[in-house]
């Protein structure tokens, strides 16, 4: 049996910033969900991505639980939920 590669989301994260101080590109993989309205548009898998400077918390709320982004693809910035993500560079991501 084939075990999948894995990695923490904390770790995940700070693999991510490196690479984007390198200006290297990631790919990942995250669940959306809007908190205000209570909705999903499902799984939202990002080929090019770079991070961008987080919100300041006092500007937004709950800006420490989000993973701010650039979206190269689409040349949007995004944002998701740190705890959603699910795949990091094909590895699985996992919470503990």
């Amino acid at each position: 049996m084939n075990e999948e590669e894995t990695i923490q989301v904390y770790d995940a994260i700070k693999q991510m910033r490196s690479m984007s101080q390198q200006e290297k590109s990631f790919s990942f993989v995250h669940a959306t969900w809007n908190r205000d309205t209570a909705t999903t548009n499902g799984i939202r898998a990002v080929e090019r991505a770079h991070l961008r400077p987080a919100a300041k918390s006092e500007d937004l709320v709950n800006s420490d639980y989000k993973l701010f982004y650039f979206d190269e693809d689409l040349n949007e910035p995004r944002n998701c939920w740190q705890m959603l993500i699910m795949y990091f560079n094909g590895k699985r991501v996992i919470l503990n």
